[in-house]
């Protein structure tokens, strides 16, 4: 009799399974024990209505349970459905030889103690795939340390070379760019080969990138009650202040919520999404967030420059 929750992984999912045996067993013996002898039927009927009850209850709840979680799963899939028929990418018009970008709106900081079990919170589950300060990086290429790496083995050879955005710890506006960079360490002999990207910033007065990336949480209150997140990526021209590209995305835990075995319900989401999330290894179907889903798409729009 397993309980749906993490003490199912546990060396006690034997024993409640062995529980649940014995507790079925229990059951056939109750109702020998009202079925037998030469009583008349109605006699052994009454003795087995009660055994049927009592052992019948726990069985019964689980099914009506069961089934009251299966239409809200067949609910939750049909919304699904219907939102995922807006869902894709709209874009008006490309730009090429972009230096620069504003990054809008920032990504809360992901930590590995995140379960990603909030039902309602309107972070935007689907599109987060990075967050603070990793975003910027992402969407950067280094200027600076770049002969530290003449190969261009490592990812910050293609992006933007400055992005622009309002830190919201201290409401500064700053320009972001990115360099390679070689630590020391004379305990750490290996630090030598090691190339690290970091990032330099300095403060500004105002922007003066003319394209903005920005992103929204546009789940309604019923897609959070189904277990639905969605998503808007736009990329806006802010001088004529026009939307030139916008993806819109959708998720939806067929597990409704459940943190049984530890799972976490917005990371198991990202396997049933659309547009879909791309697939870990040939080996292996699951779909997860690659961390290059927004750096992809604001490139895909304004092409970057890459002429120094």
């Amino acid at each position: 009799m397993l309980t749906g929750t993490p003490l199912d992984l546990t060396p006690f999912g034997a024993l409640l399974s062995s529980i649940g045996w014995f507790y079925w067993l229990l059951t056939a013996a109750g109702l020998w024990w009202a079925l037998r002898g030469s009583k008349p039927w109605q006699a052994k009927l009454l003795r087995a209505l009660p055994v049927a009850l009592v052992f019948g209850f726990l069985p019964g709840l689980g099914g009506w349970n069961a089934y009251k979680a299966r239409s809200r799963l067949n609910e939750s899939m049909a919304l699904f459905e219907q939102r995922c028929k807006t869902a894709g990418e709209k874009i008006s018009r490309t730009v090429e030889g972009v230096e620069g970008v504003v990054w809008l709106k920032w990504r809360e900081k992901i930590s590995n103690a995140d379960n990603f079990a909030d039902q309602f919170k309107l972070n935007d589950p689907y599109g987060q795939d990075c967050g603070a300060e990793d975003c910027i990086l992402r969407l950067l290429r280094a200027t600076k340390g770049v002969e530290l790496d003449p190969k261009r083995k490592l990812p910050h050879h293609h992006g933007y070379r400055f992005v622009e955005t309002r830190d919201p710890g201290d409401g500064v506006l700053y320009r972001y760019t990115l360099r390679l960079d070689r630590p020391f360490d004379h305990d750490q002999k290996w630090l030598e080969t090691y190339i690290k990207p970091e990032l330099d910033r300095e403060v500004i007065s105002q922007t003066t990138a003319r394209y903005a990336i920005s992103w929204d949480d546009i789940s309604t209150r019923e897609d959070r009650e189904h277990w639905i997140a969605g998503s808007s990526l736009r990329v806006v021209d802010m001088k004529v202040n026009e939307v030139i590209a916008e993806r819109l995305g959708y998720m939806v835990d067929q597990g409704q919520g459940s943190q049984a075995g530890f799972r976490s319900p917005w990371l198991y989401a990202e396997q049933f999404a659309c547009p879909e999330f791309a697939q870990i290894g040939p080996s292996d179907s699951r779909r997860r967030h690659t961390g290059r889903e927004t750096r992809d798409f604001a490139g895909k729009v304004l092409q970057p420059n890459t002429v120094e």
